[in-house]
């Protein structure tokens, strides 16, 4: 009886630590996604400070960019849009 009660105390003692080392892990697990998680919240939230830190900076590359893209395209459509002259009718101003 004695053994038996032994075995039942041992089984017992064993599904606890189960238990304990089980809760541990998740326990870890959590913290190594809450971690994770803070990480990226503060890449993001210095990117976007960094953004509107150089937003002066930023608008005006933006700008620029857009002259520069209408600036090309209207001169592409007025060199497109001429009429072709041999080198004579260049040389003389198209008088011929």
């Amino acid at each position: 009886m004695a053994s038996a009660a032994e075995d039942a105390v041992e089984r017992a003692a064993g599904t606890g630590t189960q238990v304990v080392h089980g809760a541990a892990e998740r326990v870890q697990a959590g913290r190594r996604a809450v971690i994770a998680a803070s990480g990226q919240a503060v890449a993001f939230a210095k990117t976007a400070w960094t953004l509107i830190a150089h937003r002066k900076l930023l608008a005006a590359g933006v700008g620029a960019g857009l002259s520069a893209l209408g600036t090309t395209s209207y001169l592409a459509g007025r060199r497109a849009g001429r009429r072709t002259q041999g080198p004579i009718t260049r040389l003389t101003g198209g008088r011929i």
